[in-house]
């Protein structure tokens, strides 16, 4: 059975094959007392990607280590359990150099995050490039804690509020100051007088972002002048 479901290339032992291909034949029976083996092939092969789903989340359970043919089939096959094992997939795939498989991961857990929880993609995270980043600045995929100075470098602040005082009222702005703090979202800056949104990460504004924003609402109101606005 190992052979005609192409399974033999998982490395697998004996053990191992039996616990995945019981679950298999368990869910390709179905209410059938019996199945021979070329209904389970047919019906293997015609739900290959759910199968192999359910192989790579066994994989996971079952061993403790992966070689590297089995991450590989993981990562590839995972679907929405990303969300789930996406940290030991990508600690894995980090110690053997596969910056491949990494961007595979980040690429299903972008797509499973918005399937699954129905929300915008938390902020990225700078130190492992999943939007993963939680309000209080860790990581749900490395486990880092984002010191703030370091999330507004890496993800150009300053380009973000050029971008925020295009994008608002100059009120909305002037508040903004005043309040002195954004809220940063995967999809650029709020002010702090709209709602809170739970993946929404309060930022504190520096003084020189202040002066910053300062300067652009000047410079703004220069160019509109100079255009007869």
């Amino acid at each position: 059975m190992i052979e005609k479901l192409g399974l033999d290339y998982l490395k697998l032992s004996h053990d191992e094959y039996q616990a995945i291909l019981t679950k298999i034949v368990d869910l390709l029976r179905g209410e059938a007392s019996t199945i021979n083996m070329d209904t389970i092939v047919r019906r293997f092969k015609r739900n290959l990607e759910a199968m192999y789903k359910i192989i790579a989340s066994m994989l996971l359970e079952i061993r403790d280590q992966l070689m590297d043919e089995q991450l590989e089939f993981v990562v590839n096959n995972i679907g929405d359990a990303v969300l789930a094992y996406a940290p030991k997939l990508y600690s894995e795939a980090i110690k053997r150099g596969r910056l491949d498989l990494v961007d595979r991961l980040r690429s299903e857990w972008d797509r499973a995050w918005v399937l699954r929880r129905q929300t915008a993609l938390p902020v990225r995270c700078p130190k492992c490039g999943f939007s993963a980043l939680m309000p209080d600045l860790t990581c749900l995929v490395c486990g880092s804690t984002i010191d703030e100075k370091l999330l507004k470098e890496k993800l150009n602040f300053r380009e973000l509020l050029r971008e925020f005082v295009k994008s608002y009222p100059r009120e909305v702005v002037e508040t903004t100051i005043k309040y002195g703090y954004v809220y940063l979202t995967s999809y650029g800056i709020k002010p702090p007088t709209e709602k809170r949104d739970p993946l929404d990460i309060e930022v504190v504004l520096s003084r020189d972002e202040k002066e910053y924003l300062i300067n652009l609402l000047k410079n703004e109101h220069e160019e509109g002048e100079a255009h007869g606005i």
